[in-house]
């Protein structure tokens, strides 16, 4: 019976990641490149190193990170955000990873987050990364794509990422994120 339920484990994590692997990746940004936003700058709370962002150790709070995402070469609409991050108290914890794909209007400075260009560590169908690893889990799934095609003429689009962490034990970062088709 435990060699069945590996076996089964091991084919959907195969799949999951066969399904990314195959995707066409658009953009992407490792967190480390990314700007910290707001007070975390101030407070010092984060630290950028072996490609990744996390938590000084100690601190808790809110990290907020914005990749501007630049105009691609080549056709294609975005259908999926990717967030590779480390979140150590799962999906039931009170804290959290989020990525969302958002969009300023050049006409008057108004800004959305784009239907459906969310994901987030807290999700029910997040994949676990545990205290230890990392995972990697898009916004993408079965009636819930984004579908959509930039327009770089009329917005500036960015992706912000926002961590928070409420006990300071739990490790929580943010390795980058990835726009797909």
């Amino acid at each position: 019976m435990k060699k069945i339920c590996i076996s089964f484990v091991i084919l959907m994590s195969v799949g999951t990641w066969s399904d990314v692997a195959m995707a066409k990746i658009l953009w992407s940004c490792n967190a480390m490149t990314a700007q910290p936003a707001g007070i975390p700058i101030i407070r010092n709370k984060h630290v950028s190193s072996h490609g990744s962002v996390r938590f000084r150790a100690g601190r808790t709070g809110t990290v907020s990170l914005v990749c501007p995402v630049t105009s691609w070469s080549g056709p294609g609409y975005i259908r999926s955000l990717i967030l590779t991050y480390r979140d150590g108290d799962g999906r039931q914890g009170p804290s959290r990873v989020v990525a969302s794909l958002r969009r300023v209007r050049l006409s008057d400075g108004h800004i959305e987050t784009l239907r459906n260009g969310t994901t987030d560590s807290n999700q029910s169908n997040a994949i676990n990364s545990g205290p230890r690893g990392w995972a990697s889990h898009q916004s993408a799934r079965a009636g819930n794509v984004i579908g959509h095609v930039p327009d770089f003429n009329r917005y500036y689009y960015y992706v912000q990422i926002t961590m928070t962490r409420r006990d300071a034990a739990v490790p929580i970062g943010a390795m980058g994120v990835s726009l797909m088709n």
